[in-house]
């Protein structure tokens, strides 16, 4: 069984090539996905893809450049990371801090942190 850190290696690489289902195969069922700034999280396999469907329909490119990651002794993934988006032909960098919960091998629970700023 891979690690939470490859685990999360692999749900980043599924980011940066765009594939909607590759990210979904990642979440449990019942997962709980927050962009905090924005408001609560999106909670459930359906809900999440909604959000992220959206999101990557206004996305023609991504890359998720990790700075640092670390795996806590409770499994928990932490990363530093900053997110380039080309969105609607605009190009965004976003500095990012995300959280990775787990179970077994699913994600259950991801907040991302970032200042809202880097849209404007």
């Amino acid at each position: 069984m891979p690690s939470n850190t490859q685990i999360v290696d692999g749900f980043m690489q599924a980011w940066n090539s765009l594939d909607l289902d590759a990210i979904m195969d990642y979440f449990t069922e019942d997962a709980a996905y927050a962009n905090v700034p924005m408001g609560p999280p999106n909670v459930g396999k359906a809900a999440i893809r909604a959000f992220i469907e959206g999101f990557l329909g206004s996305t023609s490119a991504i890359n998720f450049v990790v700075h640092h990651q670390v795996e806590g002794a409770d499994g928990v993934v932490m990363n530093e990371r900053t997110d380039k988006l080309v969105m609607d032909g605009r190009t965004v960098e976003l500095p990012v801090m995300g959280v990775f919960e787990f179970s077994g091998d699913k994600i259950s629970a991801w907040r991302d942190y970032f200042d809202m700023g880097g849209f404007a």
